[in-house]
């Protein structure tokens, strides 16, 4: 029998009475972790006469790793275990429960980097200044109230709970308990709450005589005497019996005799006691040997926590201040990417939920025990991992089409191609992972296949250069030690650098709200959330914490633009021969030609990309320039000039370089003239195969797309105003069809069909992964409008002669929360399965008869027929199909 059966159990605690009675003791105080824990109150309930003087204490180090676990459950998808990954290993198991006590350390010294901030601004002589301090931030900001009800007032009860035991402090173990289980309540650890609540009842109601000894600490186990080492009573066994069961003279592994474990168990505690003596014996102590210091003391820990707070502390200067309102919006803002939840998270209650899910389960019994606890706090995890399918949540990309797979599997009739004329994923897996729009990684072989290349000798130099500056920022020097000031000096050094020999054109990206490219900044997302107050004496931060945080590149490429514009020194010196033209967050750019300053409202623009600014004003340049030169690495930028660069005609030699020294240099002119019978289509196939806005198709790469446009496949329509969108649907299609291998394809389920069929084919010995196969019409016409919009706004380049578009007309829906757009995956009201799939039921009937009684989900719904996704299945029930 399992050591959790109940007649196991009682034989148990029935052995257990005797033991306590031969040493003339009346109470018998038993310990258990949850599992068993349970079981012996459902026998102590059975038999109350028998074992009315035995007192069952719940484990108190599972109760801890139960807590530690509540604390990741609601914190999930914070960026809680982001931070503790920096320096720790294992921390999904530790945020788990386990890993005990690494998950304690962890979590104090994370606390402890979190407080820093506060505790540095203000003078605290007690804890109650410290609290009043964080409910006065809680109450300004969700955000501060989850990470101090959720993390920092949780660190201090487990410290508090730890202290208890140290001390062997009985009643601050009880108070500290109670203010435990509203967290259990919270993150429904429904057993720790249940059973959690009825021992912290019957532990406030212990007889006399065990109270006067637990108030004594005598409550606590030790190893040995000393001060600050009582343990709980659980870890005291999982520290000696389960240790060495498991260590070298263990018996774990070894044999599964019961006689031979019977002899180990009964015999190792005398092995270890004579092993002890020899050892006091050899060393000439006595068993009187006392611990005087704490292993948290010494050095080597002491060194450990101090290397462990600098790593936490690091990861902390990149993001969002937790405690500090002001960064904050109204939401609940996640800390690295500082995006802000939906309104259906509301864990920043967590407490008050739990303290109120905690009086009405108290109010209810003793007839309520069993009543459901249900969930009623939403993390910001469960927002972000689910996905609505019709009435319900989809938390599993794969779980439609393993149902599908395991039909075909059995003896159901399924008709594959209507089944396949279904998404069968909450979103097209082709296209959308589950974090989001599958951003092309390949770009650059795009670049790097068609690029024809020339040596930077034979290039000659150019009298107009056009630069991309926000490429340009990556690739000056970052003095580490310095402030704003220094770097933007090394920015005007390398300018300088350029308008020895020509003209330039600086331009630098702009950053709108409900942008289209809101998709592939969150997709670039490096972790790094913290906004700074940056001026030319501030303390330069680090370079990845100003340049991968919108608001902070905002800030220096502002600074920059302004100490272009107005460092008369610097014109002078510089702008003498050769003319600047600084384009930033202005719609009109500034030319600046050594003491003469003007605005250039010939080059006004509203667009938000710096690529088609780069390219536009590459284009305003070209009547007047010998040789020109553009400054930039971005595959975007290299498409957006061969394709006008062939559309106006022109002759000029025109090169494009990185803004790193060393790197290849591309001749734009020998490009066009070498790559002449797909030129025209190149644009709208860059932007339609996956580009910075659009989705790419997983398998498909741009070499794909090449073979495609020079088979004679054409994309024409798209990026065309005039064209109707029927039209521009019917040539995508049989362009991504050809992509796919399908020729003379009409429609992508069709085309989705046939994939299915050649990766089932001869040769094939598993299913294919949904991903591999081509999205459904109507999920792949939503990418085609993303397409068309991109390809629109790249072949005008004139705002002027740009029609008023609707992103939301395109493929988009606004995310007012964070000011952003998101793709649309699926059209709403499209099924993503035929309703007999979606409407499929899993009973878990195990019993030898299993789907007897309307106990059954399945025979209760309407008498369904189980299927093998039922647990009956292995048992062989008879409603199997």
């Amino acid at each position: 029998m399992t050591p959790s059966d109940p007649d196991t159990m009682m034989t148990a605690m029935v052995r257990a009475q005797e033991l306590t009675f031969d040493t003339g003791q009346r109470f018998t105080i038993l310990t258990c972790d949850q599992q068993l824990y349970r079981v012996a109150v459902q026998v102590l309930w059975a038999h109350p006469d028998r074992f009315k003087d035995m007192c069952l204490r719940l484990g108190g180090m599972h109760a801890l790793m139960s807590f530690v676990k509540a604390i990741g459950t609601l914190m999930a998808e914070s960026k809680l275990s982001d931070i503790l990954t920096e320096m720790f290993g294992g921390v999904q198991k530790m945020l788990s429960g386990k890993k005990f006590p690494q998950n304690v350390r962890a979590l104090r010294l994370l606390a402890e980097k979190v407080l820093r901030s506060i505790i540095t601004c203000g003078e605290f002589k007690t804890a109650d200044d410290l609290m009043s301090a964080l409910e006065e931030r809680a109450s300004q900001s969700k955000t501060v109230r989850v990470w101090v009800d959720v993390l920092i007032k949780p660190v201090f009860l487990m410290m508090s709970y730890v202290r208890a035991e140290r001390e062997g402090d009985w009643l601050l173990h009880l108070a500290t308990f109670r203010q435990m289980l509203p967290y259990y309540f919270a993150a429904s650890h429904v057993h720790y709450a249940r059973y959690g609540l009825y021992y912290l009842r019957t532990m406030e109601k212990l007889p006399p005589h065990v109270l006067s000894h637990f108030m004594k600490g005598e409550h606590v186990t030790r190893h040995i005497r000393g001060i600050w080492n009582g343990i709980w009573n659980d870890q005291f066994i999982e520290s000696t019996f389960m240790r060495y069961g498991h260590g070298s003279g263990g018996i774990i592994g070894i044999t599964l005799k019961e006689e031979t474990l019977k002899v180990w168990a009964l015999s190792r505690h005398l092995c270890c006691r004579i092993e002890h003596g020899l050892n006091e014996m050899e060393k000439g102590e006595t068993s009187h040997t006392s611990q005087l210091y704490h292993k948290e003391e010494g050095k080597a820990r002491i060194q450990a926590d101090g290397k462990d707070r600098a790593g936490i502390r690091q990861k902390l200067e990149a993001y969002v201040d937790p405690l500090d309102s002001n960064e904050h919006p109204d939401g609940i803002v996640n800390i690295a990417s500082g995006r802000v939840a939906t309104p259906a998270v509301n864990v920043h209650d967590a407490v008050s939920i739990g303290e109120t899910m905690l009086a009405d389960f108290e109010k209810d019994l003793p007839s309520g025990f069993y009543n459901t606890i249900s969930k009623k706090v939403t993390t910001m995890a469960v927002v972000g991992k689910s996905l609505q399918v019709g009435d319900a949540k989809a938390y599993d990309l794969n779980a439609i089409y393993a149902r599908v797979i395991a039909l075909l599997a059995s003896d159901y009739d399924v008709d594959i191609k209507d089944v396949l004329s279904y998404e069968l994923a909450p979103v097209p897996t082709s296209m959308f992972k589950k974090d989001g729009m599958r951003i092309a990684k390949g770009k650059s072989a795009l670049k790097n296949s068609l690029q024809v290349e020339v040596s930077s000798r034979n290039a000659g130099d150019a009298d107009v250069t056009v630069i991309d500056g926000s490429a340009l920022l990556w690739t000056i020097h970052w003095p580490a030690d310095g402030t704003v000031a220094d770097y933007v000096t090394n920015v005007k050094k390398r300018v300088a650098s350029y308008l020895v020999d020509s003209d330039v054109y600086l331009i630098f990206d702009r950053y709108d709200d409900y942008s289209i490219k809101s998709v592939t900044r969150d997709g670039r997302e490096t972790g790094v959330s913290r906004t700074h107050r940056l001026s030319l004496t501030t303390k330069l931060p680090a370079q990845k914490v100003v340049l991968s945080n919108v608001e902070n590149k905002k800030q220096l490429i502002r600074i920059i633009c302004n100490d272009l514009t107005g460092d008369r020194l610097f014109h002078n010196r510089s702008t003498e021969k050769h003319k600047l033209v600084v384009t930033g967050e202005d719609p009109c750019p500034t030319e600046i030609k050594k003491e003469d300053i003007s605005i250039r409202y010939d080059l006004e623009t509203y667009h938000e990309e710096a690529d088609i600014i780069i390219v536009q004003q590459a284009l305003k340049c070209a009547s007047e320039a010998r040789r020109l030169a553009v400054v930039s690495d971005d595959t975007d930028v290299f498409v957006l000039l061969v394709h006008h660069y062939e559309e106006a005609k022109l002759k000029l030699p025109m090169k494009m370089e990185s803004p790193s020294k060393g790197r290849a240099v591309g001749d734009i002119q020998c490009t066009v003239e070498k790559h002449c019978d797909i030129v025209k289509q190149l644009l709208p196939a860059h932007a339609f195969s996956g580009c910075d806005t659009v989705a790419c198709c997983f398998g498909v790469g741009k070499g794909s797309v090449v073979k495609c446009l020079r088979a004679g496949y054409k994309l024409n329509t798209i990026g065309n105003v005039d064209a109707s969108f029927n039209d521009v649907i019917d040539q995508a299609t049989a362009f991504m069809s050809a992509c796919y291998g399908v020729k003379d394809a009409k429609d992508m389920s069709q085309t989705r069909l046939y994939v299915w069929g050649k990766k089932n084919g001869k040769g094939h010995t598993s299913t294919p992964n949904l991903s591999v196969l081509p999205p459904t019409r109507e999920a792949f016409a939503e990418n085609v409008k993303r397409a068309h919009y991109q390809a629109i706004l790249w072949r005008i380049l004139d705002t002027n002669d740009l029609p008023k578009l609707n992103p939301e007309d395109f493929g988009w829906k606004k995310d007012t929360s964070n000011k952003s757009l998101t793709p649309s995956a699926i059209p709403d009201g499209i099924k993503l399965a035929p309703d007999y799939i979606m409407a499929m039921i899993r009973c878990g009937c195990k019993s030898k008869n299993p789907c007897s009684s309307k106990k059954c989900s399945c025979v209760a719904s309407h008498g369904s027929d189980c299927t093998i996704f039922c647990a009956c299945y292995p048992i062989g029930c008879a409603r199997v199909k």
